[in-house]
């Protein structure tokens, strides 16, 4: 028997897209949700997913005749005075392509079956916790050598992760584990996370968090911002799919 497929409107997908990852998880002052777009009884056709909003993923949405776009990083991170530039050209095209521009920043990190659980299912933590108490990043045990976290880590999240302190795992079969999908490594967390773990895998190190995880003996895989955030960003994809069970197209657009 054939499926018949659905009509579905952007409020449907959004409600969708909110049920996995609750608005009220964002940290405070997170600028997500809708982004741009007004009709939301739309009917919808096809959704691109995308990690950013860059100009280049906006075009590409344009093209491929994309009806809703979602992407993990809103368009405005910091207030802005007017419209031109940059930001102008991206309204424009979203506005003439008339596409939905949703975004699900921190709530996704946080939610249940979000980024940063995708990541503890990648290295099949154990007693699992939150790594902060506002829920984001996760903390446990990883049973295995360092070595089984660098095969996982260059197959799924980054070929050239750079790593820092690894000596200090040695030859264990179990330790301490902490991940945080995006940018988790600030001279901040790392002063923190050093206290709590024996490797933290995230992404974005500069040269004095490296300096700083040196000096207090912390193991640092930097994965990457992107790895550590379009793995999970696949599997909401997925997700979506089987929600939506093919009556609509979903094609990623910078992954």
């Amino acid at each position: 028997m054939n499926h018949e497929k659905m009509e579905l409107t952007a409020k449907k997908i959004i409600h969708t897209i909110e049920d996995f990852a609750p608005k009220n998880l964002a940290i405070e002052g997170d600028n997500i949700g809708l982004q741009v777009g007004n009709d939301l009884n739309k009917s919808v056709e096809r959704v691109g997913i995308a990690l950013d909003p860059s100009l280049k993923v906006i075009k590409e949405a344009y093209n491929k005749n994309v009806d809703f776009l979602f992407t993990h990083h809103p368009i405005l991170k910091d207030p802005i005075n007017s419209f031109n530039g940059l930001i102008y050209e991206k309204l424009k095209i979203l506005i003439e392509g008339d596409i939905i521009l949703y975004s699900a920043h921190t709530n996704l990190d946080i939610c249940k079956n979000g980024l940063n659980d995708a990541l503890t299912k990648l290295y099949n933590l154990k007693d699992v916790d939150y790594l902060y108490s506002n829920g984001l990043g996760r903390i446990g045990i990883f049973n295995g050598t360092f070595e089984d976290i660098l095969h996982l880590t260059k197959k799924y999240l980054s070929e050239t992760p750079k790593v820092i302190n690894s000596e200090i795992v040695g030859d264990k079969k179990a330790f301490k584990v902490a991940v945080l999908s995006g940018y988790g490594l600030s001279q901040r967390d790392i002063a923190r996370v050093s206290k709590l773990t024996d490797v933290y895998i995230s992404g974005d190190l500069t040269h004095h968090s490296e300096i700083l995880a040196e000096d207090l003996n912390l193991c640092v895989v930097d994965a990457g911002h992107y790895g550590t955030e379009v793995y999970g960003l696949k599997e909401f994809m997925k997700y979506l799919n089987e929600v939506f069970n093919n009556d609509i197209e979903i094609i990623s657009l910078d992954f």
